[in-house]
């Protein structure tokens, strides 16, 4: 499955999913300052099968359902590597859902 990090999902994360899984950042790729929409289009355009951000905003300001890809909310605090990494769990476990659907997940 390949998936992307926005750019507000720490760079840390990264390696820590499944072998199985191709995760790229928005950063690595150059795509940090792209607003969402442009975003969320070269991310379809690039075959990802999910984005996972901690853009709580994204579902209300975008029309998700015009793009075919998944979307991971990550609605946690405190937003710290360390705080995020032991949500990985529950992410991995949302992917396939996130991924099949092409919906929006969001993870409190």
């Amino acid at each position: 499955m390949k998936i992307l990090l926005d750019h507000n999902i720490p760079h840390e994360l990264r390696p820590l999913f499944p072998e199985d899984h191709d995760v790229y950042t928005t950063q690595y790729l150059g795509w940090s300052g792209y607003e969402d929409d442009q975003l969320l289009e070269a991310a379809v355009e690039a075959s990802f099968s999910v984005v996972i951000t901690l853009d709580r905003n994204l579902p209300h300001q975008q029309n998700l359902r015009a793009y075919n890809i998944g979307i991971i909310v990550l609605a946690v605090h405190p937003v710290t590597a360390s705080h995020l990494e032991e949500q990985l769990d529950r992410v991995i476990e949302a992917l396939p859902h996130a991924a099949s659907e092409r919906e929006s997940v969001v993870l409190e």
